[in-house]
């Protein structure tokens, strides 16, 4: 995908690597991923770095979460319960297309996988 400006931040002219994008009618949205186990108050660092408007973790605190809204950049907590549900609200808030899923992650899991990576 080419990516305007390189994937340049606005602020000089540095490349960082981005997790990957979301796009929709020519819009590209900068989306970082941590793996940290707990919540760390310096993740909204990468998110402010890469100038990311979604922001994935397994584990985000409360002050993540105001950090991240206060910036406005939509974000997806996966260690609480049916948190990976709230991907929804960032695609309807990028005004990105899906369709919704409804079935249960835990029987569907294996079968989503395969289909991602065949």
């Amino acid at each position: 995908m080419r990516i305007e400006g390189g994937g340049t931040a606005s602020y000089g002219d540095f490349e960082r690597e981005i997790d990957f994008y979301l796009s929709n009618n020519g819009a590209n949205y900068k989306c970082e991923v941590k793996l940290m186990g707990k919540g760390n108050p310096e993740v909204a660092d990468a998110v402010i770095a890469r100038e990311s408007k979604v922001f994935v973790a397994d584990k985000l605190s409360d002050t993540n979460k105001a950090q991240l809204n206060g910036l406005g950049v939509s974000w997806v907590e996966l260690r609480i319960e049916n948190g990976f549900k709230r991907f929804k609200n960032v695609l309807d808030d990028l005004e990105i297309p899906y369709i919704d899923y409804e079935g249960n992650i835990d029987e569907d899991l294996e079968t989503i996988i395969d289909e991602i990576i065949a």
